[in-house]
């Protein structure tokens, strides 16, 4: 899938890189001393810039082990290993008790949800009432989606290749208000256009970590017929 050949090559990326976390993280507005559950904390980045910046506790949860150890490994190397703590499991499926977390930040996770509205109302459950929880997800709008025309198949075929196909078929913008508004209620939502220069900006700053990223994704191209179909 395409979660174990992230990683397999080490990389947890999401579109609009350090941007649209700050974006995020802005909206959450945490405080000193707050509990945040990081939804599927990859390498653990925004995890430990939390428990560093903001000065509060982050649980970091990720379904691949390689993630995790990873999370971990950065966590003690800034120092914030006695804030930040990490646990593989499901996000549909979550080992909290109700009313446990100030905040829940989700980065291009949701997407991968067999079940969307499972993995929605954990979020429900383990959130305090009035806490916020933001998510940035990949989609497209209605209005963009009803004018691809003969590309549609094409953009179906990529959300398949990236297992961002949901239960509930390839979700746009709309949809997931929808979605949150249906458990949350109150919700405010925005969309913005992908930036390939932001993109690029983002594997520039990444340095040797970008270069060792892409050797082994052309290693898995060359020798995984899975890894070089999702590539393809």
């Amino acid at each position: 899938s395409y979660l174990d050949l992230l990683a397999s090559i080490g990389s947890a990326k999401h579109i609009g890189g350090k941007g649209a976390t700050e974006i995020l993280l802005t909206e959450a507005d945490i405080k000193p001393g707050s509990l945040v559950l990081d939804v599927g904390c990859g390498m653990g980045k925004t995890s430990c810039k939390l428990a560093k910046e903001k000065d509060c506790r982050v649980v970091g949860l990720d379904l691949m082990p390689q993630m995790i150890k990873e999370s971990r490994t950065r966590a003690k190397k800034l120092g914030v290993d006695g804030k930040a703590s990490f646990i593989r499991c499901d996000a549909r499926n979550l080992p909290f008790n109700p009313d446990v977390f100030d905040a829940i930040i989700i980065e291009s996770v949701t997407i991968f949800a067999e079940d969307v509205k499972k993995a929605i109302d954990e979020y429900y459950r383990v959130v305090k009432t009035g806490g916020p929880v933001c998510d940035n997800e990949v989609c497209i709008t209605r209005k963009a989606l009803a004018g691809m025309d003969d590309r549609l198949e094409d953009l179906k075929s990529i959300f398949t290749a990236f297992s961002s196909t949901t239960d509930q078929g390839m979700l746009t913008f709309e949809d997931w208000e929808e979605l949150f508004k249906a458990r949350f209620g109150n919700v405010r939502s925005s969309h913005h256009l992908m930036d390939m220069r932001v993109e690029m900006e983002t594997r520039q700053e990444d340095g040797f970590k970008s270069l060792i990223a892409m050797l082994k994704s052309m290693w898995l191209y060359t020798i995984n017929p899975e890894a070089k179909k999702i590539m393809d």
